[in-house]
């Protein structure tokens, strides 16, 4: 488990650090967005001819007139327009929407860079703008000098000009109002989003763990190394708690923790009789099948008749003299390991390693055995990482998966 761990967090912490570095670095594009208010044009003819009211500015005409211009601003031929004023040799790319009913019209553009798109819009505002005073001055070019005439002819009439003269003034008013763009709003770009970088280390991190975790547990797949216990479990009759921590047993000084590991041991692997031979076998050299061996003999040296295997207190008569001998069989495969060992013990344990041993030494270690009809327990260690919580941890969550079947060691039926 602790390697999963480590693993997970260095994968974290890689893919954490590139995503944040991937994302900080990003260029996002930027979007400038003005908004400019559309208002309908009076008739200046209507207002040249003296006319007492103009048409009413109503909501038909106002859409009327924003869906026209609307069309125009997103007709390509504006779009070449704002293009070859910026020295372009491509249509600018704008994005003309109406806010809702209104007369309200939003005037956008998206570039790499913050301040091209800005330009952009404000060169599509300065030619709109220049456009409507193009179209006013055509009008005016017409009304201005036939009221002109109007009023030479009413001189030599001598009739009053001031009616005239307020037409003009009137028309001349109009039309400046008519040829002025009204800007709600400015060119302004969107703010760049200061927290991006967190959005890739998040990202970044989640994909990581996950790598991090796919790949061990491939390799963890691949070495057998996933289902130890399991396989171990179901072909023996009992396993022994708890794990044995081989970092702290095989230092040199004895502890009453050590003591009272080895009698936990042996209570649990020792049945009642006389001449006892417990014999240890070790899955590999890394096992720690030599660890568990000393546990159980300086466990056995001080044990005395307690009770036996059904709980039943009993002691022994003159007759008996109980021993109980620890046989270090060292690893299987060892010239040690006999069929005439194997046969001699009243007793075997196997040792095997979590996150060490394979599924194949396992195999072999159960093969080792398999002819023998005495009681077989199995004795897992494990070596403590730095990661100390997570490594206990681990090893108390692989023994206990065993069934709880497996939990005592019981009698083979033969």
């Amino acid at each position: 488990m602790s390697r999963l761990v480590l693993g997970v967090l260095i994968g974290l912490c890689v893919g954490a650090v590139t995503g944040g570095l991937a994302f900080g670095t990003l260029v996002s594009d930027s979007t400038a967005t003005a908004f400019v208010r559309l208002k309908v044009p009076v008739d200046l003819t209507a207002i040249a001819g003296g006319a007492s009211q103009i048409t009413p500015d109503n909501q038909d005409n106002t859409a009327k007139f924003v869906s026209g211009e609307i069309a125009y601003l997103s007709g390509d031929g504006f779009a070449q327009a704002v293009g070859r004023k910026m020295a372009q040799n491509e249509p600018a790319a704008l994005n003309i929407a109406q806010a809702s009913q209104s007369s309200i019209v939003t005037i956008s553009c998206t570039s790499k860079s913050a301040d091209v798109a800005t330009r952009t819009v404000q060169t599509a505002i300065d030619l709109y703008s220049q456009d409507l005073a193009r179209r006013v001055d055509e009008r005016l070019r017409v009304l201005l000098p036939k009221l002109s005439e109007w009023q030479e002819r009413e001189a030599a009439v001598g009739a009053p000009p001031k009616d005239l003269q307020r037409v003009r003034e009137s028309v001349e008013l109009q039309a400046a109002e008519a040829s002025t763009l009204s800007v709600v709003q400015p060119p302004t770009p969107n703010e760049q989003s200061s927290h991006q970088w967190l959005i890739g280390m998040f990202l970044g991190a989640l994909l990581g763990g996950s790598c991090a975790v796919a790949v061990i547990l491939a390799r963890r797949r691949r070495s057998g190394r996933g289902s130890l216990v399991k396989v171990l479990g179901e072909h023996i009759d009992g396993v022994v708690l708890p794990a044995v921590d081989l970092g702290a047993v095989q230092s040199d000084a004895s502890t009453d923790e050590q003591d009272r590991l080895g009698r936990t041991l042996y209570n649990q692997c020792a049945v009642a009789g006389t001449n006892r031979a417990i014999l240890v076998l070790g899955a590999s050299p890394h096992s720690g099948g030599s660890a568990v061996a000393s546990l159980l003999e300086r466990a056995a040296a001080v044990a005395r008749p307690g009770a036996n295997g059904s709980g039943q207190h009993w002691a022994p008569s003159s007759a008996e003299s109980p021993t109980t001998t620890v046989i270090d069989g060292g690893t299987v495969g060892d010239r040690t390991v006999t069929p005439d060992v194997i046969a001699a013990a009243t007793n075997i344990v196997l040792v095997a390693q979590l996150e060490s041993d394979t599924i194949a030494d396992a195999s072999a270690l159960h093969s080792a055995t398999a002819a023998s009809a005495v009681p077989v327990v199995a004795v897992f260690t494990y070596r403590r990482s730095r990661i100390r919580p997570f490594r206990k941890r681990r090893a108390g969550a692989e023994v206990a998966a065993v069934p709880p079947s497996a939990s005592d060691p019981r009698g083979r039926e033969e």
